[in-house]
């Protein structure tokens, strides 16, 4: 795991693969992993954000969680948000480790 990885991460957004955020939110989880890494795999039924509001909201296949949710933005820190978070996604899993 380089440090390089840090620099692979989005900012806010409003949309992520041509799905709109509920509002802008900054991809975390899965989402910033598979964004970051750019994996080829099916895309989780609810996707992960932090955005600046402090409740967490889940809307239009988005789950968007409040600041204090916001992982450091490396590999290591968005693997412990999804799997803290998110649960197994095996998918994007075996993806990610054939890709690091």
């Amino acid at each position: 795991m380089t440090e390089l990885s840090e620099h692979r991460f989005s900012g806010p957004v409003t949309v992520f693969q041509d799905m709109r955020l509920p509002e802008t939110a900054i991809p975390a989880g899965y989402s910033a992993l598979i964004d970051a890494y750019k994996l080829a795999v099916p895309l989780p039924r609810i996707l992960s954000a932090t955005g600046e509001h402090h409740r967490i909201t889940e809307r239009d296949g988005w789950r968007i969680m409040t600041p204090r949710h916001a992982p450091q933005p490396t590999l290591e820190g968005h693997l412990t948000f999804a799997l803290k978070y998110e649960g197994l996604d095996l998918a994007v899993l075996k993806r990610l480790f054939l890709e690091t």
